[in-house]
């Protein structure tokens, strides 16, 4: 199967992690090490076939002229890499690019052929090598004709040969169709494990989900490929709106965006981030940035003509499986101007000053610089702490908070960001919080639907089972006595929330910032014909009162939202809100 699975590529088991999994700060090493290492360069032309010979450690720069794909060469590079632990000859074969990216992959030497995609243009990279004693002999050919690369990839398949793949779009793959019993039977488990296990059908009135069967069969005998297939399947699970109920498998979803991102803001698509001009290899691209002039704070209004709310309501929106608004708009703004390599967006804008610009960007595949996420603790002043928690997903978050407690231990007042914490296991999160309490907290109540064939024959009401996450107890040995305050928004999700529920019902401190994503449970995987899947959640949580916060979010004790304004000037008001309610817990009027 060539497709995207779990919003990643799908790689073979020869293949080595590609480019966009990797760090971005070690893929620029190895960038760096392979140009430290040419040994020659010399012009290339592409649809050719050329053969070099490589010994280990050495690279070879091939020039390409002006083209539509804003390629300016590639960089072959014969090296040694630790996988796993062990060292692995590697083959690379990276696309350069005029914004100064480079995008490619390699493959374990034993796998002996590739097929790579060059960044999201419609390139196909191909090699074949076989090691000659110390050295190895590459065949290359970088390949934009459409018909050559899917004659390849039939004869190699048709061979029966290995190769290693790597595609981020379905412009260089056909489309693998997926016999109609087969699709048809991969449904009809997917609806009957959502009939009987879906946890939160009461907050969907208007889903007929006995309907649902009868409306999506003809969609789903209609979308013959795998591609077709899986967009059926997420239309329809999105039609639950549950963060923990989505499907994963092929997509033909453009990954490719501006050199500007936006967020929501207030039902508004804002200018988050600006990608540097001066980084921008391409002179064309570079004046295209200066002459739009757009700043953080900005707000895009139309898309290629089309209001935004109306993009999102016909493109975007349907396929988004979310549990709140506040949740779907995370995810849906973040996709709201990709599209297709290359290809050119027009933008209506409204400038913070008030005035109107219509500007035109070129999409590509920037790196925008990420702020990081990990697991942080300093000191605000006033003997305030900061701690942001980055996720529950391991107990290593627990063991940092424990090596930071000495730390936090002698300040007043403690501030706990939660707000890009995306869950993991509710015990790591409960584990904090008993370093936080002097006294028995009670956990979230959950329920989950319970079968009994012979109660439904008696004509019986459905069942549920009922429990709890159990009893978080004060921490024998570790104790912070201080002030508290949680900051939350909406990308605060799962794990992270149940512990935020539980912070609230401990009466601790307070909740600052907006509302959380509103999603939890425990999903159900279901193993799907293409080998995508999907989930289901199995388990309503809600606080131990029986209070919802499911398809609401925990709402903060002190709302904050921040404004274009905010974003423009770089100010964290939702922190500077925090310490403000901080300060007067410690020392109240």
């Amino acid at each position: 199967m060539l497709s995207i699975r779990n919003t990643h590529w799908v790689l073979s088991c020869t293949v080595m992690l590609c480019c966009r999994t990797m760090r971005a700060d070690r893929y620029a090493e190895l960038m760096a090490e392979a140009r430290g290492r040419i040994v020659s360069s010399q012009d290339y032309v592409f649809n050719q076939d050329i053969e070099i010979t490589l010994k280990k450690g050495q690279a070879l720069r091939l020039d390409c002229p002006a083209n539509e794909h804003q390629i300016t060469g590639f960089v072959l590079y014969y090296h040694e890499m630790p996988i796993r632990d062990e060292m692995e000859d590697i083959i690379r074969a990276d696309a350069m690019f005029e914004d100064g990216t480079a995008s490619g992959g390699g493959s374990r030497i034993d796998s002996q052929r590739a097929l790579r995609q060059a960044g999201y243009t419609r390139c196909l990279v191909i090699t074949q090598w076989h090691v000659q004693g110390e050295t190895i002999r590459v065949t290359f050919r970088a390949s934009d004709d459409i018909e050559y690369n899917l004659d390849m990839y039939r004869r190699w398949t048709a061979q029966g040969l290995h190769f290693s793949k790597m595609y981020k779009t379905r412009d260089l793959v056909p489309a693998v169709v997926i016999p109609e019993t087969e699709r048809i039977a991969g449904f009809a488990r997917l609806w009957s494990e959502v009939k009987y296990n879906f946890a939160f059908f009461d907050q969907v009135p208007e889903v007929d989900w006995d309907g649902i069967l009868l409306e999506y069969i003809p969609k789903v005998q209609a979308a013959q490929t795998d591609v077709e297939y899986y967009d059926v399947l997420r239309r329809c699970l999105a039609l639950l709106a549950d963060d923990h109920t989505s499907v994963w498998g092929p997509s033909d979803e453009p990954h490719c965006e501006p050199p500007v991102r936006v967020r929501a803001m207030r039902n508004q698509a804002v200018v988050a981030q600006v990608y540097p001009a001066e980084q921008i290899g391409s002179e064309r691209r570079r004046r295209e940035v200066q002459a739009a002039d757009l700043q953080i704070g900005d707000i895009v209004t139309h898309i290629d003509g089309r209001p935004v709310q109306q993009v999102l309501a016909e493109t975007i929106y349907p396929y988004i499986a979310a549990s709140t608004p506040q949740a779907r708009d995370i995810r849906a703004y973040a996709r709201l101007l990709c599209g297709p390599f290359g290809t050119s967006v027009m933008l209506d804008v409204i400038r913070l000053d008030g005035s109107r610009a219509e500007v035109t960007l070129t999409r590509g595949d920037y790196r925008f610089a990420q702020s990081p996420n990990e697991f942080q603790c300093k000191e605000l002043g006033r003997e305030i702490v900061y701690v942001n928690l980055p996720g529950f997903g391991s107990d290593q978050v627990v063991q940092e908070f424990d090596r930071a407690f000495g730390q936090i231990q002698t300040a007043k007042g403690l501030v706990l960001d939660v707000r890009r914490n995306g869950g993991g296991s509710t015990g790591h999160g409960y584990a904090i919080l008993s370093r936080l309490v002097s006294k028995s907290v009670p956990g979230s109540h959950w329920r989950s639907r319970q079968h009994i064939a012979a109660y439904k024959a008696w004509g019986r009401d459905e069942q549920w089972h009922e429990g709890d996450h159990g009893t978080i107890e004060p921490h024998q040995s570790k104790h912070y006595a201080g002030a508290v305050v949680v900051l939350t928004g909406p990308e605060t999700a799962s794990a992270a929330e149940d512990f935020v529920v539980a912070f609230q019902t401990s009466g601790r401190g307070r909740v600052v910032g907006q509302r959380t994503c509103g999603s939890t449970g425990q999903p159900l995987r279901v193993d799907l014909p293409g080998g995508g899947a999907a989930r289901i959640c199995t388990k309503r949580d809600t606080y131990p009162d029986g209070r919802e916060f499911v398809g609401i979010g925990v709402i903060p004790d002190v709302e904050v939202e921040p404004t274009r304004e905010d974003i423009a000037s770089q100010r964290d008001v939702v922190l500077e809100k925090g310490v403000e309610v901080l300060k007067q817990l410690i020392e109240p009027d």
